[in-house]
């Protein structure tokens, strides 16, 4: 996976809670909770909290940082866009002092964690990092890998969470993007390279994917292996399924089975679908060039759906 030059926020703006933000340096500024009026319900106490998000969107490559814990159940997260849903990681999350966890409706769903029985050391640096590729999401504390989870990130800004009693501070984030991949699965013929030539690869790599296609793959020898962690590297697959090709069939099946954003290409000159992806949404095509031009249109309506959040 290629890298871009790292990145660091020109501007933080704080979503709610109380944070000093000073250069590249965030610290969540404890407060004191406001006196009972003699008719007011008292309230379990609240640590500090802040959310604060910046200028840099993100969906895939890295994002790291140094933490300063002033307790071991200090928290720190990262939070992402991952469609309807926001994507927390870092420290203390839900119970484990390392994880995932993604906040939709209202509603927490643990993706992940370890750390269990042990603190994180408080009142000492540690570097923080997030690997994601494709929908593998990593962890890493201190060069450490420490948990992994599989999650589907749409560009959006990044945000940090801060909780703590004490002056947590976040320091020298920095971001490294890269391109997210739509892998391509079909036939590999003149009629077929065509189509991906033309139509297939230009519009993908206008929406700023790095277009990558499985017959490659099978030219070089590899294993079917490789092709399913392909799969599970990319943001999108994109299949041709006009010919019966069960390479092409096992692929888009792998794809849906593990909830890849997947999109059906297929000439309209086959008679019917296979049962087991009839009842997926399929893009028809005409192999003239103005159904080349048509098909182009809906692929760029379905990778508009697909980045846009849910």
């Amino acid at each position: 996976m290629h890298m871009s030059q790292s990145r660091q926020p020109k501007s933080w703006v704080s979503i709610f809670g109380n944070a000093q933000i000073d250069h590249d340096l965030i610290t969540l500024q404890p407060g004191t909770s406001p006196e009972l009026t003699p008719d007011a319900a008292p309230q379990p106490p609240q640590p500090p909290h802040a959310l604060l998000k910046c200028d840099v969107e993100f969906e895939q490559g890295s994002i790291e940082c140094e933490v300063f814990p002033t307790e071991s159940d200090s928290r720190c997260q990262f939070v992402l866009t991952a469609g309807n849903s926001d994507l927390f990681v870092g420290m203390n999350v839900l119970g484990a002092p390392y994880g995932f966890a993604a906040f939709r409706n209202n509603q927490w769903e643990p993706l992940g964690g370890a750390g269990q029985g042990s603190k994180i050391e408080a009142n000492k640096w540690h570097k923080l990092k997030l690997s994601v590729n494709g929908s593998n999401l990593a962890l890493h504390i201190n060069g450490v890998e420490v948990a992994r989870a599989s999650h589907r990130l749409t560009k959006g800004q990044i945000g940090i969470w801060l909780q703590g009693a004490g002056p947590t501070a976040v320091r020298n984030l920095k971001i490294y993007s890269a391109e997210p991949v739509c892998f391509v699965v079909m036939q590999f013929s003149a009629e077929f390279n065509e189509l991906y030539s033309e139509v297939i690869r230009p519009t993908c790599e206008a929406y700023g994917y790095k277009v990558v296609r499985a017959d490659d793959y099978y030219s070089t020898g590899l294993i079917i292996e490789d092709i399913t962690r392909s799969i599970r590297e990319s943001s999108v697959v994109l299949a041709d399924v006009t010919p019966n090709n069960p390479n092409v069939f096992y692929e888009v099946g792998f794809a849906h089975g593990i909830g890849k954003p997947t999109i059906l290409l297929s000439d309209r000159k086959r008679e019917k679908l296979p049962f087991d992806i009839s009842g997926f949404r399929t893009l028809f095509y005409d192999n003239t060039i103005g159904g080349k031009s048509a098909v182009q249109d809906r692929l760029r309506k379905h990778l508009e759906s697909i980045a846009a959040p849910n």
